[in-house]
């Protein structure tokens, strides 16, 4: 390695470097003496780069060797009288000053963390990276001790730069920016000096491009994914490049939204609660360096709920045959998705009914039959409630119609003086929870003792008359058929003339014949 004279010649190394430049700038300007060797000079200054070829994240060493004995084995001065310049232990002054510029590729980076060698610096703006190195040494005056002839014998005349740079991306780069600049004086122990510069902006040497290769992949998986809670999917991630799958693995940021079920370049995903993630792909290279895909932001949401069918009615009735029909309805809490399909795995639903009137019974995971029970006062209402996510429901309302299986006209004794009057208060309909009460009335004789007006008995004078009573036809509430037959009844009416001896009292029935 190259050393700098000891301190004891530093006067001589003083005075020298000051009339040397006094004729040559550091700027490595072209020089123009007699003695200046123009030719050009093999191996000077060369750039390595190793290895050819790594892992992303991997360090590749860029190496810059500054060989001296080439330049003083090449340029020994001008020939004299068809002779040789000086040998290699002749000289008695050496001076080399070398500027180095390499544009380092955006690919690579120099770490932060370590020391460059004295005199490099690396500029991230510009990427630039730059070295300086100097080289001197004098024959002390008077004495017989010549440190440059030391130097030449016994010091390696080669001086080796090493810097770190780390592959960031995969590919193939080329090392093609780099150039360097010198300027080089040397005195020898006769008459005569050597001088060799090259002008960094004008004549800089340039070193051979270099291409090394960057092996990596890209992975990349889709940007979004919107899953249901219920209903898992699936998802590749596309790697460039061949890979050994056995090294893909998935994660997610928050393992309570989603479950994970890795297979190399897919991954099952199970969604657990309603929520947000990210997930992505990572694959590991031989040089222990993980790379990860871009994020998966994955969406877990609870489906859209609607009850089908919504019947508004359900009937209690005897039919003709007098079997007990109640009739019943399957309902579904359909569950479904943004895009109108529904759920591949429907979520439990809890059913409840408001009443009695209805039972509600459980025959699927979201699918419930409801049945009437008897008569109800007004709308009953059914509940689908998703069991984990309660608050996520559906509502309906249903009337339960019960239709009476007998009904009882007592016969009644009424005076002048209740004319007109309502027969409805004595009608009592069977069972009790029978809710469809319409009727209608006829005088089927006794026509001149009274009459019937808007449902009332309008009275027309004492005597006796026989009533029908017919329940209401619903027929039109069954347009398949079927339903309950109307009921036929009659009471006998006895009017009498004046006024009610027991007003507020009940109308005993009796036989009137």
């Amino acid at each position: 390695m190259f050393k700098h004279p000891r301190s004891k010649y530093g006067l001589i190394i003083l005075i020298a470097t000051v009339f040397i430049l006094s004729i040559y700038s550091f700027s490595f300007a072209t020089n123009n003496n007699d003695d200046a060797i123009t030719l050009p000079v093999n191996g000077e200054v060369t750039r390595t780069i190793s290895p050819d070829e790594d892992w992303v994240q991997s360090t590749f060493t860029l190496t810059y060797s500054l060989n001296l004995e080439n330049i003083l084995s090449q340029v020994k001065g001008p020939k004299k009288n068809g002779q040789k310049g000086p040998s290699l232990n002749s000289y008695k002054l050496i001076q080399w000053n070398v500027k180095i510029v390499e544009k380092i590729p955006k690919e690579f980076t120099v770490p932060d963390d370590i020391d460059l060698p004295k005199g490099f610096a690396f500029n991230k703006n510009t990427r630039e990276l730059t070295g300086e190195f100097s080289l001197e040494c004098a024959k002390k005056n008077g004495s017989n001790e010549n440190k440059c002839n030391k130097v030449l014998k016994n010091e390696s005349l080669t001086s080796d730069f090493s810097i770190p740079l780390i592959a960031t991306t995969p590919g193939t780069f080329t090392f093609d920016t780099g150039k360097y600049a010198y300027s080089f004086y040397a005195e020898h122990s006769g008459k005569g000096t050597t001088k060799h510069d090259r002008d960094i902006n004008g004549s800089p040497g340039t070193f051979s491009p270099e291409i090394v290769t960057v092996k990596g992949t890209t992975l990349t998986v889709p940007n979004t994914l919107t899953l249901y809670v219920g209903e898992g999917a699936s998802t590749n991630v596309d790697a460039t490049g061949t890979i050994d799958s056995s090294q893909v693995k998935w994660e997610s940021d928050n393992n309570g939204i989603v479950g994970l079920q890795s297979n190399g370049t897919t991954v099952s995903i199970t969604p657990k609660m309603v929520g947000e993630t990210l997930i992505r792909a990572t694959y590991t290279y031989p040089n222990g360096y993980v790379v990860k895909s871009n994020n998966l932001k994955v969406m877990v949401k609870l489906p859209d709920l609607a009850l089908n069918p919504k019947p508004n009615e359900l009937w209690v009735y005897q039919d003709a045959e007098g079997t007990l029909i109640k009739q019943s309805v399957t309902i579904t809490l359909d569950q479904t998705k943004l895009d109108g399909s529904k759920l591949s795995g429907p979520l439990e639903v809890d059913w409840t009914s408001s009443s009695t009137a209805l039972s509600v019974s459980e025959t699927g995971v979201n699918v419930a039959t409801v049945r009437a029970e008897h008569g109800s006062q007004g709308g009953v209402t059914i509940l689908g409630e998703l069991t984990d996510y309660p608050g996520q429901s559906k509502r309906t309302l249903i009337d339960v119609k019960e239709y009476p299986q007998l009904i009882s006209t007592p016969n009644v004794i009424l005076y002048m003086s209740d004319s007109p009057y309502s027969y409805g208060k004595q009608i009592t309909f069977y069972p009790d929870t029978a809710n469809v009460t319409g009727y209608g009335l006829t005088v089927l004789e006794g026509t001149d003792v009274l009459r019937i007006e808007q449902g009332e008995l309008k009275l027309l004078k004492p005597g006796l008359a026989k009533v029908g009573l017919v329940t209401q036809d619903v027929s039109a509430s069954f347009p398949n058929g079927g339903g309950p037959e109307p009921i036929s009844q009659y009471f006998y009416v006895q009017v009498k003339d004046g006024t009610d001896p027991n007003p507020g009292i009940d109308t005993p029935a009796g036989d009137f014949y």
